[in-house]
């Protein structure tokens, strides 16, 4: 009875402990859609709303993952990494991949015609947050209290700050931007 119960709990915190970031960066997502679609929210453009309210909530993601995943072993922190990682990578890349009608000069006729560099952007992506909440995880794990949680969402903060350039490089090195228009003489 004893065993079932330590194992029914490991399961439940194996799926918070994925299900809450993958939670966190959907919501992200949805209100950069909202934002997109609607321009304005409030006194706030898109790319203020995108800064102010969106990025933050992506930025705080590893930080309250590495929280949760600091109460998990190393293998089971590993499993969450990985499986947060590879649905963001395979979401995002899918995602691009339909957002992208045209690649150099040629039209996209196809959208799995780009879908192999496409994933490539969203491993870097996925990596992103996966990264930055397995090394929040770590950083809570050797402190207590306050310094804790300040040092957990600084950590996944900073991580998933730089994996947003890494995924932006990533994007440029595989969509390198070419002017197609013609130049007049």
């Amino acid at each position: 009875m004893q065993v079932e119960r330590r194992q029914s709990t490991g399961v439940v915190e194996q799926m918070l402990a994925v299900l809450l970031p993958l939670a966190m960066l959907s919501l992200a997502y949805a209100l950069w859609a909202i934002s997109d679609r609607l321009l304005y929210i409030g006194t706030l453009d898109r790319a203020a709303f995108g800064w102010m309210v969106v990025m933050p909530v992506a930025w705080a993601t590893p930080g309250v993952a590495g929280l949760v995943w600091s109460r998990l072993s190393r293998e089971r922190r590993l499993l969450a990494a990985f499986v947060v990682g590879g649905s963001v990578a395979i979401v995002s890349g899918v995602l691009l991949a339909n957002g992208i009608d045209q690649v150099g000069c040629a039209p996209v006729t196809s959208w799995t015609d780009d879908l192999p560099r496409s994933l490539a952007v969203g491993v870097v992506v996925g990596a992103g947050p996966s990264l930055g909440a397995f090394v929040a995880a770590s950083v809570a794990l050797r402190t207590a209290g306050l310094r804790r949680v300040v040092a957990t969402f600084a950590t996944g903060a900073v991580i998933g700050f730089v994996g947003l350039f890494a995924a932006i490089l990533a994007y440029v090195l595989f969509f390198p931007a070419l002017l197609c228009a013609t130049i007049p003489n």
